[in-house]
């Protein structure tokens, strides 16, 4: 982490700003819903609000990092619509699937279980290449399918 501009906070908003494009470019490529990606792939980590001396499951990393969170907030995006459901289940999906590939892992079956799962990368999925690869691909895809309007185009 210390390889980020401003240490851990600059850290946390590459993070962030890393989620939010991934789900962004998910939700309007599948799903023609960017916005309904882009606060699936964010709202996760609703738990950077919670004091870390809360703990576990609601601390960062619990509950909001599960199954049972996506599957939440992919029925509420269901009360707007099918396509809007789509496009937070993606995004959600995806920053389950970035944080899995970090050294913590991500409670995948809480509040069943505190098992932290994961697939031990190197580099993770918030190291610096792995970062810019995502927002290399996630811009090619939304400019190669024209969700994506460059000065000059």
């Amino acid at each position: 982490m210390s390889a980020y501009p401003g240490g851990h906070a600059g850290f946390l908003a590459v993070a962030l700003a890393t989620h939010a494009l991934v789900g962004y470019a998910l939700g309007a490529v599948l799903f023609d819903r960017a916005g309904a990606g882009l606060v699936g792939g964010v709202v996760a980590d609703v738990d950077l609000l919670v004091p870390a001396s809360v703990g576990p499951p609601f601390a960062h990393r619990g509950v909001t990092h599960s199954a049972l969170a996506l599957g939440v907030a992919t029925a509420v995006g269901l009360r707007f619509g099918r396509a809007t459901a789509g496009g937070v289940f993606v995004g959600y999906l995806s920053q389950l699937l970035v944080d899995a590939t970090t050294p913590m892992g991500i409670p995948i079956l809480s509040p069943l279980s505190g098992t932290y799962v994961g697939v031990d990368l190197d580099p993770g999925g918030h190291s610096l290449p792995v970062t810019a690869a995502l927002w290399v691909a996630c811009l090619g895809l939304l400019w190669s399918r024209g969700k994506l309007d460059l000065p000059g185009r």
